[in-house]
């Protein structure tokens, strides 16, 4: 990242040298004082935004040249054709086709694609078997008072609505085919909390069953299982077909631009294109656009610049399965603009990761003990979140911050072994808190933990200024007094730093960015809308691309709320909304 960093610099470096040079060389030539001032501030103004160039069409925003129909080499037709092959278009074709429709689903892919596998539901029959509660309507109003109120709450009550239904029956699909079907269970608090984080459904693999080596099973809810029965279910079983590795290039909308959607254009692997026409409509489920470095700098502006050039100007991998640093190129996302969808309202665009914190945690929460910035100040309530946190942390002195706690941390707070690891320890006591005590001191091997004696040692070893020493008598003298009188952490999560060994470690400005989520203008329904809020008929948008569901950062609170609602909620729905009105 600080590569990234120092080679933006640079650029920004030559770019206002050559303008200096540019003034510098005017300045010779026997130009009048006026001239030499205009020229000058002509040579500016090409370095300069304004209101005006700031409100001009980005590059990606521009149609190319249709592809012409004597370019296309075969027409294909079905009711219903899906653009993508992930959890959100798998859903919709095997929902549509459930109704009887023709559907026809054209990947980039060379297989079925996912990543992660929380799937949020707000009750299923999964959760009831294992004894936990129906998310409370509460759980939706912090999503949306979190989001500043900007987002579309028509989607979310959809989803609170609809998700047992749509659950229910992807979990009667995957039983039905001998896989196993878990519960996550989320942050140990109550549902009262500001920060609880509620529980998400994921796949396993039944008795049996043999792992295959072809698939990335890289999470602890492996998703990969889901699309392949998904794909599965599709051409077996519906009477589906998915073309593999025939890329969306361009939709067609009839009537010169003006009338309805009614096919996409793809690339195939051999050279050729397809006409892929869908009568009733066209379904985008593309992925993200955090790839595409023009349109991450026009929607995603701050978490632009942590993007790797490598995945800006690199060839995008549409097989790709969990990765961090950028996705996919918003392949949908342009094709939906350049027949006259409008972008959605929120922005920025909603990320899905961000600056997390160091330290151990469970699950999605924060590091619950002292946290540092680089100045050796406390500056925040570490009862939080840890993508919430990292909202705080990317706000701090170099975006940097530091986590100090003791061996005694291990009793006091429960702490799991990583993010995908989805059962937190359990049994005996003393055995957990020597679990993880050992997996702190694999850390100190591996250097990305450091360990003292004395809390000066640790503070040493982590290059904090030796007045750190003060913010952590300040925390104990708070902790002893059982009130946090600066930060007004509860007084559950207060543990003093006096008895060694200690431990500390830095997040060393890390980003963990994992998509970004958004895009299209869309509707409850997933239709896709123009500026003026009117549906462009015959197209829908699902999955990550659906405008308008998440704002500022993605929370985890709902856990798996995206896969929940915009893949699965969302796709079954659409399926029967096309079936019902198209």
């Amino acid at each position: 990242m600080t590569e990234i960093n120092r080679r933006n610099f640079l650029k920004v470096a030559l770019a206002a040298s050559a303008m200096t040079a540019a003034v510098g060389m005017m300045g010779c030539s026997p130009k009048s004082g006026g001239e030499e001032k205009a020229a000058a501030a002509s040579a500016v103004e090409d370095f300069v935004q304004t209101a005006d160039t700031a409100t001009k069409k980005w590059s990606f925003e521009v149609a190319p040249d249709p592809i012409t129909e004597d370019k296309i080499a075969e027409t294909i037709e079905a009711d219903v054709v899906v653009v993508g092959c992930g959890t959100s278009g798998l859903m919709v074709a095997n929902s549509a086709a459930e109704e009887g429709l023709g559907v026809v689903v054209v990947s980039a892919s060379a297989a079925p694609v996912a990543r992660g596998g929380s799937n949020n539901a707000i009750y299923c029959k999964a959760m009831e078997r294992a004894n936990v509660d129906r998310l409370s309507e509460f759980q939706i109003r912090k999503e949306i008072f979190y989001a500043g109120n900007q987002v579309d709450e028509r989607k979310w009550y959809k989803h609170f609505n609809n998700s047992e239904k749509a659950m229910n029956w992807v979990i009667d699909l995957m039983e039905s085919a001998g896989y196993k079907v878990k519960v996550e269970i989320g942050t140990p608090s109550e549902d009262t909390d500001l920060y609880h984080e509620t529980c998400s459904i994921g796949w396993d693999l039944g008795d049996g069953m043999q792992v295959d080596p072809d698939m990335q099973l890289a999470t602890g809810m492996m998703q990969p299982l889901l699309v392949k029965e998904l794909a599965r279910h599709l051409t077996e079983d519906l009477g589906g077909e998915i073309y593999f590795k025939t890329k969306g290039e361009q939709l067609v909308r009839d009537s010169d631009g003006a009338g309805r959607v009614s096919a996409v254009v793809c690339s195939r692997e051999d050279g050729s294109f397809a006409k892929y026409v869908g009568k009733k409509a066209v379904v985008l489920a593309t992925g993200d656009f955090s790839a595409n470095r023009d349109m991450m700098y026009a929607y995603a502006p701050s978490y632009a610049p942590y993007i790797s050039d490598d995945v800006y100007d690199g060839e995008t991998n549409y097989d790709v399965g969990f990765q961090y640093g950028g996705l996919f190129k918003g392949d949908g996302q342009r094709m939906g603009l350049w027949v006259g969808a409008a972008w959605q309202k929120v922005f920025p665009n909603c990320v899905m990761g961000g600056f997390y914190g160091p330290g151990p945690r469970n699950l999605y929460s924060n590091f619950l003990g002292l946290l540092v910035n680089k100045n050796g100040e406390r500056f925040m309530n570490e009862d939080c979140l840890s993508p919430c946190a990292g909202m705080n942390n990317f706000g701090q002195p170099g975006k940097t911050v530091f986590a100090l706690w003791n061996e005694d941390y291990a009793r006091q707070e429960t702490v799991s072994g990583s993010w995908n690891n989805d059962t937190m320890h359990e049994g005996d006591a003393d055995a957990v808190a020597k679990a993880v005590i050992e997996s702190w001191e694999a850390d100190v091997k591996s250097g990305a933990t450091v360990k003292g004696d004395t809390i000066e040692d640790v503070i040493k070893q982590l290059g904090l200024p030796s007045d750190t020493a003060e913010t952590v008598k300040r925390y104990n003298e708070l902790c002893a007094k059982g009130s946090d009188d600066d930060f007004h952490k509860g007084a559950d999560h207060m543990h003093s730093l006096e008895q060694g060994p200690f431990y500390g470690q830095s997040s060393g400005g890390m980003l963990v960015f994992l998509t970004v989520l958004g895009g299209l203008n869309t509707d409850a329904n997933m239709r896709v809308l123009d500026a003026d809020d009117e549906p462009l008929p015959g197209l829908y948008n699902v999955g990550t691309m659906v405008g308008d569901m998440f704002a500022t950062n993605y929370t985890f609170m709902t856990e798996g709320a995206n896969y929940g609602a915009n893949c699965i909620t969302f796709g079954y729905l659409t399926g029967k909304y096309i079936a019902e009105n198209e």
